[in-house]
């Protein structure tokens, strides 16, 4: 009991944390208060910029796009519906769904104007959020999560897949000019805040369905 109390106050946490990091961005974007900071920040970007780093980051945001992570959560629920979890596989692959849905709409509530991006070129949709990194996150960490408390990956390897690639996809649309740096804060906060939600299903799905689930979930045992 006690380790399920410490697990559920670890995602409630991270739920409120992520919804204090969506609601305080939003809000600051909204009354364009973060003006210097994301200058601050993409000054910093442009003046890093190298002909040998550009092609890294552009693979990097390519494979972190919306389509690429839709792929990644599709394979990921493909790997636990053979692996008889068929309920957990949906929840994983409805992430990038709400994902999407997410920062579509709140794209076109701050409708906010994208940087100038490589070459000048600005691209058509709305800044804020970043999809790249709101569905990264919500992806990586959903799949992550579940993967880890399925017992198919070790604690170590499921924190690496949480935090890595969004961060380097988020940095990736920094680098390149086309977000500003509260855009893909913003996106990291709503897609934690979507990965935390579908963590909590799936804790209750395997409480509800699986028997003695508390006893032999991966995070309660010593690693």
């Amino acid at each position: 009991m006690k380790a399920l109390i410490r697990d559920w106050a670890v995602v409630v946490a991270l739920a409120i944390v992520a919804l204090i990091g969506v609601g305080k961005v939003g809000e600051d974007v909204f009354a364009h208060e973060t003006t210097s900071f994301d200058g601050a920040v993409q000054a910093w970007a442009l003046a890093h910029q190298a002909a040998v780093l550009t092609p890294v980051f552009v693979f990097i945001t390519t494979i972190g796009s919306v389509a690429s992570m839709s792929i990644l959560a599709l394979a990921g629920s493909l790997f636990l519906a053979v692996r008889g979890h068929r309920r957990v596989a949906a929840g994983a692959l409805v992430a990038p769904a709400v994902a999407v849905v997410l920062f579509t709409l709140v794209k076109r509530v701050y409708a906010r104007t994208r940087p100038a991006g490589l070459g000048g070129i600005v691209p058509s949709s709305y800044a804020f959020p970043s999809g790249h990194a709101t569905g990264s996150t919500a992806v990586c960490c959903t799949l992550a999560y579940v993967l880890w408390r399925e017992g198919y990956i070790s604690r170590p390897v499921a924190l690496t897949i949480a935090i890595l690639p969004p961060l380097l996809i988020g940095a990736s649309r920094i680098y390149l000019n086309v977000h500003w740096a509260t855009d893909v804060i913003g996106g990291w906060s709503a897609g934690l805040l979507i990965a935390v939600f579908f963590a909590g299903l799936h804790d209750r799905h395997r409480r509800r369905h699986v028997p003695d689930a508390g006893a032999s979930m991966p995070l309660l045992r010593a690693s």
